[in-house]
């Protein structure tokens, strides 16, 4: 693990705490080893295995060196903390963080490193200055080793996480298969408060689909309207009755009829057409709303068919979130 001394020339603002960083890592690799020793000689058994063949060695180092590391323990640990308020005020300072308080909470490891009894999370202290100076280029690993961690770290990292969101997404099929009022709580939570916008919104698309197909269809919407015109004149007994009493002139009566008819019903029609064609039309607005108020008005095979419907899109979501995309992935490199 060479280190790259030229590298604290790209880093000149930062050099003091590379080397408070570099001090800190070997002072915590010694206190760790110490205390693993120390442990292993005096509180475990394999001290107690070692004493069978040498027994003169546990009180040997006991004597000599379990009192130093306690007191190299002692002293670090007041080092440490000193450090940490150092640089929480430095952070504090320069505001690196949201809130002055930010600081322990994303660097709890240094918090509990200090405490009696869990030395040994200053281990996670290790491996984040490893991580920072092998970042900065100042020591190099091997990219095998770190893609491994990175690798390994996301696949934790996406078990957990999965975990968590079907437990999340059970509960709420569990929640709405229990009898909870789902449909009235999406009218009233969700749609209601933005009713306006809804309606605004289904009137201007009634008024712009009104427009586009009367635009489209406007010759055949008149020949449609005179045929029915013609159809009804002539299905009419009372106008059957009069033509009969008008032998000669019925015929051309009847197609004056239908012109007139014709042109009054074709022009009306245009006209109520253009109007709803307009997005300010009040009339418009008036029956988008009354659409609104039926979609949405409380119905207990409505309510039903929104809970399958919810249920069934959450099973989608379960279903995509049980992929374990980092098998896929180590398929996919395998391959």
């Amino acid at each position: 693990m060479p280190i790259r001394w030229h590298a604290l020339k790209q880093h000149r603002h930062e050099a003091p705490w590379l080397v408070v960083d570099l001090f800190v890592l070997l002072l915590v690799s010694v206190n760790l080893l110490w205390l693993l020793a120390d442990n292993l000689l005096l509180d475990s058994g394999a001290g107690i295995l070692l004493n069978q063949f040498r027994p003169d060695i546990a009180p040997w180092y006991e004597q000599h060196w379990h009192r130093p590391a306690l007191l190299f323990d002692t002293v670090l640990t007041g080092l440490l903390i000193g450090e940490l308020l150092l640089r929480w005020g430095i952070a504090v300072r320069r505001k690196t963080y949201h809130r002055w308080f930010f600081y322990p909470f994303i660097h709890w490891y240094d918090v509990l490193g200090c405490l009696p009894g869990l030395q040994a999370l200053r281990l996670f202290r290790l491996v984040s200055i490893f991580y920072r100076l092998n970042r900065m280029g100042l020591l190099l690993f091997g990219t095998g080793l770190i893609d491994t961690v990175q690798k390994y770290y996301n696949v934790i990292l996406e078990e957990i996480s999965d975990r968590i969101v079907l437990n999340v997404l059970e509960g709420v099929q569990q929640e709405i298969r229990s009898g909870g009022p789902v449909s009235e709580q999406v009218r009233a939570r969700i749609l209601d408060p933005h009713r306006q916008a809804l309606v605004q919104w289904v009137s201007v698309s009634l008024s712009q689909v009104t427009a586009h197909s009367y635009r489209q269809h406007e010759q055949a919407l008149a020949v449609y309207l005179e045929q029915v015109i013609a159809e009804a004149v002539r299905q009419s007994p009372e106008w059957q009755a009069l033509r009969r009493k008008l032998p000669l002139v019925g015929g051309r009566v009847e197609q004056e009829i239908n012109e007139v008819v014709s042109g009054l019903v074709n022009a009306m029609t245009a006209r109520i057409l253009r109007d709803l064609g307009q997005p300010d039309n009040q009339a418009l607005g008036i029956l988008s709303g009354s659409l609104y108020d039926n979609f949405t008005r409380p119905d207990p095979q409505l309510s039903h068919t929104v809970e399958q419907i919810a249920l069934e899109a959450i099973d989608l979501i379960k279903a995509q979130v049980s992929i374990q995309h980092w098998k896929r992935e180590e398929a996919g490199e395998k391959s």
